[in-house]
């Protein structure tokens, strides 16, 4: 008999450290073709490997576990069950329960997670109340139940692992770099989610943003302009075709139709350069750059914006590390300090800042994209200690996130008065949606994303008051590299004869 429960036991404790990874193991295993175009890479092999390795290291800790709490009820009874037995198997539970709701979140983002929390946990005590002193075996009996998911996830993983999926997520060959020409130069920086009323009407006096004001008084200034669309999936395309469009599908890493048509045969922003003999270089996030328009661009740099699939290292051993830190983590919240997933964004921010700081400083580029993940969430940043702290900060939070666009601003700001090229540059600041979060920060929102148009040379500032749809900003832009733009005046003009696609 003691034979057979220490396998059942056995059993019991690796389906609960399969659970407490099935978060993980859904990302792993169940990601589809439309989510893969958004991934930087597929998930490494040795992701899968260290998953099963976490599974019976966390199985035999959890064994151990158990056996200790069966060892407790049965020498101090009663009183064992309560306050031994009982917490100790709460503990290891957990995790499980944490990766369940994550899971949930992510397969019902509409439901509310609260309510759900609670549900859970009611459904636990109300099991134990039945249950009784058959709790343990009732439970165990579950888990042993659902154990054949841990044969399935095998199956599945070979499945996933037996072809190499790098080359569908390299980057693409790259356009040959022509020689610099007499063209005007532009930098275009879309900062994500950089809402128009909390950084310039409603902005707190404690939240100084002296670079997009520097930036305001000496540039065409609108004060009404409007994105394509409120998220970055449509918007983003639709400013670098200057076609408002009303559908993306992505099949696999690297097709992508816009409006029903291949994203390769439409022309964009970089075509266009590429066609005047000028050179585009991008640095980007969130959509896959590098392998849509590669054979327009002469550089190119992207990070995803990042999922359980790529956030735990890309050796063996930083995935088994990372993996196992997620069991005291939820999302960028961690009883360990930082989560991984926060170590994750904190280097994307950091390596996207360096790209993005070398590429305005390069003469040799006509047009240089920037899309940037500021103010966009997760809130890492603290404007007052001007560091990431290891807390995770709330909604109200997004203002310390425009401190952070603010000083990446000033960073790209000084890149190019250091390489002499600020004069001499057209820089374009504008958004790819608002913030829509700002119910969460002060109780109201707003439709108008910022758009500051500094022409190369441009000294005092003007400000344009009808309304702009930025989906105009690819055919602007031509202009300015055509030369029929090269004032203020040309722009406010410009803009006033294209008030709509």
């Amino acid at each position: 008999m003691t034979l057979e429960w220490d396998r059942r036991d056995l059993i019991a404790a690796f389906s609960l450290a399969n659970l407490s990874l099935i978060g993980l193991w859904d990302g792993l295993l169940n990601y589809t073709p439309a989510q893969a175009f958004f991934l930087e890479h597929a998930p490494p092999r040795t992701e899968y490997a260290a998953a099963f390795a976490n599974v019976i290291l966390i199985g035999l800790i959890f064994f151990l576990v158990i056996r200790l709490a069966r060892w407790m009820a049965a020498r101090f009874g009663r009183w064992g069950i309560i306050f031994g037995s009982i917490p100790m198997l709460f503990l290891i539970a957990l995790p499980a329960g944490k990766s369940l709701l994550r899971l949930i979140e992510s397969r019902f983002p509409d439901w509310d997670l609260s309510l759900v929390a609670c549900v859970l946990v009611l459904l636990f005590a109300a099991t134990m109340l039945i249950a009784r002193r058959r709790f343990f075996t009732f439970a165990s009996a579950v888990l042993v139940t659902i154990s054949p998911l841990i044969l399935l996830e095998a199956v599945l993983s070979i499945h996933r692992c037996r072809n190499d999926q790098s080359s569908a997520y390299a980057d693409g060959p790259l356009a040959p770099r022509l020689a610099p020409t007499s063209r005007p130069r532009i930098v275009w920086i879309i900062f994500d989610e950089l809402d128009y009323r909390l950084s310039f009407l409603d902005r707190p006096s404690n939240v100084p943003m002296p670079e997009f004001d520097r930036l305001r008084a000496a540039s065409v200034f609108a004060e009404d302009a409007i994105s394509p669309a409120p998220d970055t999936v449509l918007s983003v395309p639709s400013l670098l075709t200057g076609k408002r469009l009303s559908s993306i599908a992505a099949h696999g890493s690297r097709e992508v139709f816009f409006d029903g048509a291949p994203a390769s045969s439409q022309s964009t922003i970089f075509s266009s350069v590429h066609s005047m003999g000028a050179n585009a270089a991008v640095v980007g996030w969130y959509l896959p750059y590098c392998r849509v328009f590669s054979q327009d661009l002469a550089a190119c740099s992207y990070r995803d914006m990042g999922s359980e699939l790529n956030e735990n290292g890309s050796s063996f051993a930083e995935s088994l590390l990372f993996q196992q830190q997620s069991l005291f983590a939820y999302g960028h919240r961690s009883l360990l300090g930082r989560s991984p997933k926060t170590k994750r964004t904190i280097e994307m921010l950091t390596s996207l800042r360096q790209d993005a700081i070398r590429d305005v400083a390069d003469p040799s580029f006509g047009l240089v994209f920037l899309h940037l993940p500021v103010p966009h969430a997760p809130y890492l940043y603290d404007r007052f200690s001007y560091t990431f702290p290891k807390r995770y900060l709330s909604f109200g939070s997004y203002y310390d996130n425009l401190a952070l666009a603010d000083n990446y601003l000033g960073d790209l700001r000084e890149s190019m008065i250091s390489a002499g090229l600020w004069d001499k540059t057209t820089v374009l600041v504008s958004s790819d949606h608002p913030d829509r979060t700002s119910l969460f920060v002060d109780g109201r929102e707003d439709k108008r994303v910022p758009f500051l148009l500094k022409l190369a040379g441009q000294t005092s500032g003007v400000t344009y008051e009808p309304l702009l749809q930025t989906v105009v900003t690819k055919p602007l832009l031509e202009a300015i590299m055509e030369g029929k733009v090269t004032t203020p005046e040309d722009a406010v003009s410009w803009l006033t004869a294209h008030p709509k696609p």
